[in-house]
């Protein structure tokens, strides 16, 4: 898998003591990390194929984008498949709940067109729209946590709600980013091209900014220890869940 291991030698990284504006940051990241993205795209995409295995793919394909979004290191396919493998029952269980949540809601939809209440029409609209846009922000962060945390079923799901409302603005900042440039590709790309840009770098973009904007949530509640419902800093014991780094992640962040 050649494809995959030529872009994982070191590079000189970034300085500890360098600070740069988070918006500038983000598109620093991508272009230094431009032809490893690529190659992480098409594994995922490679591995989506089946289509049962999208979730423990999205589980892989989450460590690699997490590491570069924290710029850490990644090994692509080392990373990738171990995460796959490791998470591969979780993954596939959430992926199926995910599937299934949006069918619930897309028939619901339909149904709204049979009730002939003008108000109660409107008001399920609300509701669903509601639904939806609540387990849209919960998404964002169950595949992170995941990968990142010996978390059940049942945590992932408590935590990702607790995150959809202690980072809502984040989340709609990000939601309202990923859809404009969805919306742009969609409108104005030639299907030729959008299908290359899906295929080599439209999901990794995506999965990068995603884990760029919702990683310091993660690491100020989770990690660093502060409970989002009270704002007050928990002892180690008081939170469960957290994952000691993989040996490999403890590489010297000026590492790339």
């Amino acid at each position: 898998m050649g494809l995959f291991n030529q872009y994982q030698k070191e590079g000189k990284g970034v300085s500890k003591n360098e600070t740069t504006p988070r918006f500038l940051l983000f598109f620093r990241i991508f272009f230094r990390k431009f032809w490893q993205l690529i190659s992480a795209n098409m594994l995922y995409v490679l591995f989506c194929i089946p289509i049962f295995t999208i979730g423990p793919a999205t589980a892989g394909f989450t460590k690699i984008m997490r590491n570069y979004a924290r710029e850490e290191h990644a090994f692509i396919w080392g990373d990738f498949i171990e995460t796959f493998k490791k998470n591969f029952l979780q993954a596939f269980l959430f992926s199926l709940l995910d599937l299934g949540i949006f069918l619930f809601l897309w028939l619901d939809l339909n149904a709204i067109r049979n009730v002939p209440n003008q108000f109660l029409s409107t008001l399920s609209l609300a509701a669903i729209f509601l639904s939806l846009t609540v387990w849209v922000f919960m998404r964002y962060y169950v595949y992170n946590m995941m990968i990142t945390f010996r978390l059940t079923f049942r945590q992932l799901l408590k935590n990702a709600f607790i995150f959809c409302w202690a980072g809502f603005f984040r989340n709609l900042l990000l939601t309202a980013i990923l859809v404009v440039v969805t919306l742009l590709l969609v409108q104005y790309v030639n299907i030729i091209y959008l299908f290359f840009i899906l295929v080599t770098i439209y999901f990794s973009f995506c999965g990068l900014l995603i884990n760029f904007i919702i990683n310091p949530l993660i690491k100020k509640y989770m990690i660093d220890g502060f409970d989002p419902k009270t704002g007050e800093r928990l002892e180690d014991e008081k939170y469960e869940g957290f994952e000691e780094p993989d040996s490999r992640d403890e590489l010297d962040p000026d590492e790339d």
